[in-house]
This record gives C-alpha cells, sequence and structure tokens, in this order.
C-alpha cells in the first residue's frame, strides 16, 4: 500500500479525471479505491450507460472504465456511443467484464475498445491497462481479419485446489484423492481460506465444508463473491445429508456445486474434473483476449508507422515540385520516390512482420553509396529550406548484406531526422567505414537529443519538440537494422552533438 501512496504523490495521473460505469457497488468501490491509489484528481461513477452519458455531457473526463453486462444501457451501447460522439471520441475506453466470450472481444475491438480488463483484476493489472489505454488506444475496425483465427495454445500446468474443512481426518482424505492430478493447498477455518484467496497466487476451485465454527461455508462464500478479486473462483460445497437447506443457500450465493459427506472418490473427482475443465477453459479466453488486443494493437501499430515512413518520400516529391524549375535530375527524384511508395504499398504489412520477428525475406548485398544517394537526393529539398548541407563520405566499395526496401526506409528515417534536428545552416554528415566484417554508417548533426529522452529514443512513439511528430522513425529504423540482422545505437557528445551509429553485416 505504501508504494501505491507514493505512486499518487508522483502519478502521471494527478491532474486527470476518470468515470467508473458499473452497477454492482463491489466492483464500483474496488476500482474507486484502486483510481485513488493510482492518484487521479477526480473520480465519479455511474451506474449504468445512461447515467454515464448524462457524466459525459456535464463533465470532462480523460478515461472511461465501463461494466459490460448493465441495465438500460450496457458497455458496448456506451462505447459505441463515445467513439461516435466529437466531443469525446477520443476519450480511452477500458471494457470491465467476466462474461468472455470471443464474439463479444471482437465486438469490442471494432467499436472502438481501448482495453479490456478481465474480472477478477489485480492492482497491477489495472494499472498496466489504464497505461497503456493511454499510450495507443485502439481505433475502430482493426480486427477483423483475426475473427476466424485460433490464437491461444496453453501450455498445461497442474491447477491448484484449496481444501477448506475444521477436521483434519477430511483434509487428509481429499488430499489424497485429489493429489495426483492437482496441488493441494488446506487450511482449517474460513477466515484463513479468505486470507490465502486475498494473496496473488489465487486457488482455481475451492472445496468448503458448511459446517465449521466460528466463520461457516456460507459466510465464506458470501465473502468471496462480494469481492471482485475472487467472485470468479469456483467453489464446491461439501455437506451432510441433512445439510440440504445450508446447500440451496450455498447455490443461491454463487457455488457452483456440492459434494456430500461421506465422499465417494469416483463423484468428487468427476465433479471436481468438471469444473476445473470449466476453469481452464475460461484462461483460454481470458488468453484469447489478450492475444486478440495485442494482435489490434500491433496493427494500428503497423498502420501509424506506414503512414510515418510513406511521409518521406511523399515530401521528398513534393518539395520537388514546388521548387519551380524542374530538371531532369528532379524528374529521376519523383520517379524513384514514386516507385519506392509502390512498393511501401506492397509491403504494407512490414511493420508488424518485422515486431513479429516473421519478416523473413532473404538478404542479399546491398551498395550503401546507392541507397544513401537516393536518399539525399530525396531530402536535397528539405535540407535547401534550412540551408543544410547533406555530405556523403560513403565509400562505393562498402556492400552489406540488406533490403533495398528496408535500407531506403531506414536511411530515410535516420536523415529525415537528423535534418529536422540540426540548426538551420548547419550540416548532416553520413560516413562510412569498414571494421572486420561488418560495415558502420554514421549519420552526425550538432543538434543534441533532449537528455529526457536518451534513454528510450529507439522505443515506440518517444518524440521531443516537433508538434507534428509521431515518435516512430528511430523506432522503425531500429526494426529495419534487426530484420538486416544489423543493430543501431545512439551516441551523443555534448558540444559536439548526435550520431547514430549502423553496424550492418559485410555482403
Amino acid at each position: 500500500m505504501e508504494n501505491y501512496k507514493l505512486m499518487a504523490k508522483e502519478s502521471p495521473y494527478k491532474e486527470l479525471s476518470v468515470l467508473i460505469v458499473d452497477d454492482f457497488e463491489a466492483v464500483t468501490r474496488t476500482l474507486y479505491s484502486a483510481f485513488e491509489q493510482l492518484g487521479f484528481k477526480t473520480i465519479l461513477k455511474a451506474k449504468d450507460g445512461k447515467e454515464a452519458i448524462y457524466r459525459l455531457e456535464h463533465n470532462v473526463f480523460d478515461i472511461i472504465v465501463s461494466d459490460w453486462k448493465m441495465p438500460k444501457m450496457d458497455g458496448l451501447e456506451l462505447l459505441r456511443f463515445v467513439r461516435k460522439s466529437e466531443a469525446h471520441k477520443t476519450i480511452p475506453f477500458i471494457m470491465l467484464t467476466g462474461n468472455l466470450h470471443q464474439s463479444d472481444v471482437v465486438d469490442a475491438i471494432e467499436a472502438g475498445v481501448s482495453e479490456y480488463l478481465i474480472k477478477p483484476f489485480s492492482m497491477a493489472t489495472l494499472s498496466e491497462r489504464v497505461h497503456k489505454a493511454f499510450v495507443s488506444p485502439i481505433p475502430a475496425n482493426t480486427i477483423s481479419r483475426n475473427r476466424d483465427k485460433e490464437v491461444v495454445v496453453e501450455k498445461e500446468t497442474k491447477r491448484t485446489i484449496l481444501v477448506v474443512d475444521d477436521e483434519p481426518s477430511n483434509l487428509q482424505v481429499f488430499g489424497e484423492l485429489l493429489k495426483p492430478l492437482y496441488k493441494i493447498r488446506v487450511c482449517r477455518s474460513g477466515a484463513q481460506a479468505i486470507d490465502i484467496c486475498s494473496k496473488p497466487d489465487k486457488p482455481d476451485l475451492i472445496l468448503l465444508d458448511i459446517m465449521m465454527p466460528e466463520m461457516d461455508g456460507l459466510s465464506v462464500c458470501r465473502a468471496l463473491k462480494a469481492n471482485p478479486e475472487t467472485e470468479f473462483i469456483p467453489i464446491i460445497f461439501v455437506s451432510a445429508l441433512s445439510q440440504t437447506d445450508d446447500v440451496v443457500k450455498g447455490l443461491k450465493l454463487g457455488a457452483v456445486d456440492y459434494i456430500t459427506k461421506p465422499v465417494v472418490p469416483e463423484i468428487v473427482l468427476a465433479r471436481v474434473e468438471a469444473h476445473m475443465n470449466a476453469v481452464v477453459q475460461r484462461q483460454k479466453l481470458v488468453n484469447q483476449v489478450e492475444v486478440l488486443i495485442q494482435s489490434a494493437r500491433m496493427r494500428d501499430d503497423a498502420d501509424q508507422t506506414f503512414l510515418h515512413d510513406v511521409r518521406n518520400p511523399l515530401t521528398a516529391i513534393m518539395t520537388t515540385l514546388m521548387n519551380g524549375e524542374t530538371t531532369q535530375e528532379d524528374v529521376e527524384v519523383v520517379k524513384e520516390n514514386s516507385a519506392v511508395i509502390g512498393r511501401m504499398l506492397e509491403n504494407h504489412s512490414i511493420l508488424m512482420e518485422l515486431e513479429q520477428g516473421l519478416y523473413s525475406k532473404a538478404l542479399e548485398p546491398v551498395t550503401a553509396e546507392n541507397v544513401l544517394q537516393k536518399v539525399a537526393s530525396s531530402f536535397k529539398a528539405k535540407a535547401d529550406e534550412k540551408q543544410i548541407r547533406v555530405i556523403l563520405d560513403v565509400d562505393p566499395a562498402h556492400i552489406y548484406q540488406g533490403d533495398d526496401l528496408l535500407s531506403y526506409t531506414m536511411f530515410c528515417n535516420l536523415i529525415s531526422n537528423a535534418i529536422e534536428a540540426a540548426p538551420n545552416g548547419t550540416r548532416v554528415t553520413v560516413k562510412s567505414e569498414r571494421k572486420e566484417d561488418e560495415i558502420i554508417i554514421s549519420v552526425h548533426n550538432v543538434g543534441e537529443v533532449p537528455i529526457n529522452i536518451r534513454g528510450q529514443f529507439f522505443n515506440k512513439f518517444v518524440t521531443s519538440g516537433k508538434i507534428d511528430g509521431m515518435g516512430i522513425g528511430a523506432y522503425s529504423a531500429k526494426l529495419c537494422a534487426q530484420a538486416q540482422n544489423g543493430r543501431i545505437k545512439l551516441n551523443i557528445k555534448e558540444g559536439v552533438g548526435t550520431t547514430l551509429i549502423l553496424h550492418l553485416k559485410v555482403g
């Protein structure tokens, strides 16, 4: 708890507001407390989608967390309303649910959900989802091509059963019977059971005796079902034949089944297996949700990076044509960059393949000077606007193993960024050298990367000082280098400038 109090003091959310939409008071209380710990300044609640819309009309929110199943207007209807509203369509939207169906997940993603939070959830999971929702929200219609794919293969592991009984002999019976198939944990009181279930390593299923001193099984069941973090743990009651009324009460509280004493081993094993299979299937659905969300996010990232990269040849064409008189050299620049755009359109999925490590095109010898001359010509007009000289000191004999399109994209990003970062009237210098089995290419300008982003310079969406910057250029260059079995690093010397250094294998 102390860590979260510290987090709230230093929170990036300390000026932000959140709207919590849920008709279950226990969940609302849990979320309210969680967002307090995350440091949100304003936290408002609504019991359904219609009340949420009223709140949206009278308040400004930075993020919405909504349950799916609610009266009057459910979470999906609310999400669709938000995405269609000009005033609210860009608000990050986290969908909260415990009822998992892959078709529902796809519908939510297509409607524009930012993140999906599965009940029960931990504070750490909520914090992660909130961060992702702010950093990279998912637009609508990005997941439809995944609708028919089977996306998860789960590694089988032993599941955990908690046996709760005040009689040691009963604990021994269940332990010996179930231990060959499951991990067994035992305790002798209801309070201990609740404490065990409050820990991160929760049991997958509970065998719960009804008759226990101090806190009986019904009270334990009621407490667990009232807590959003434990409400989905299946409970099987263990009862005597004379406790039929208590069993009925337990089933109404949310227990999934019951076993009568004295126990029949075959019946115990069959019922436990049936409910454990349901646990396994639910976990598979949770994993599928994670993969679907990640797939949608990666598709969105690939689209953003493609749009970023295609601006380079488009800029080269536009600035060349706006020069006034068109020379034969200008015509060649336009032709070359038009061809590049064509190849990029044909390879639109390249970034996602690079991110997933699936790019498998065979590498061929690439002459560094040829690619760099094309890139320099493409950005001549852009450099001239700032009176910047792009100087190529590249040996024609330096050939590396690579790919023409990846190389062009990579150097476009590096040289374009260098021109943008260089002060007016200075130079961008590109040099090559060979060391053993590597061709080393450096791109230098006298500008300096701000200190606050140096450590994450090659990360996605990192930018500083550019109003329309997407923070993708260096990230894209890194992926292109890696796909060509190369590597790239940043070297900054105070008063000297910034150098990006590429290491590529000799061709």
